[in-house]
């Protein structure tokens, strides 16, 4: 529960992640309390942010054009990678190792997958997400989290989750 509450402040915080809003988590700070109403400003933000038509719904055109441009950023990312690597490899500098065979190792990246997210997110099945289809599931992980409902998520509730994990 508490790493899909921090999945979904990490996510709230950035953009809604692609390969079915899914994104690796960066290194977790130590748990602070949280306000529903401040986790909901979160994920509206996040919303907004895939919502590039502003119209209130995410399509799988947004999506998918959310997924290319990180998987984009993924493949700069693992070339920039593979250089270091092949760099790190030859150790006699020379060049005795291709970049074709190092690149030949390397795992291909997923294509943009956006019917998975609208088959989990769009509950009117009308082929888009609304916010209000967004954030039903987010925010109810969030209600399951705060344990004495007071609207907030302190250190000690999110700790407790940590440890039913």
């Amino acid at each position: 529960m508490t790493r899909i509450l921090l999945a979904c402040a990490a996510f709230a915080a950035s953009t809604i992640p692609g390969a079915a809003f899914a994104q690796s988590q960066p290194a977790q700070a130590a748990p602070q309390s949280e306000t529903r109403a401040n986790f909901a400003a979160k994920i509206d933000s996040a919303f907004n942010n895939v919502d590039t038509n502003h119209d209130g719904n995410v399509t799988k055109a947004e999506i998918q054009a959310l997924q290319t441009k990180e998987l984009q950023d993924m493949q700069t990312r693992q070339q920039q990678q593979m250089d270091a690597e092949f760099k790190k490899l030859d150790t006699n500098h020379d060049n005795s190792l291709s970049v074709a065979e190092f690149k030949a190792a390397a795992r291909p990246l997923p294509a943009p997958a956006p019917d998975e997210p609208l088959k989990r997110l769009d509950t009117n099945k009308d082929g888009k997400i609304s916010k209000d289809e967004y954030r039903a599931p987010k925010l109810a992980d969030f209600d399951k989290a705060d344990a004495n409902h007071d609207g907030t998520l302190t250190v000690a509730e999110l700790q407790a989750i940590a440890k039913r994990q």
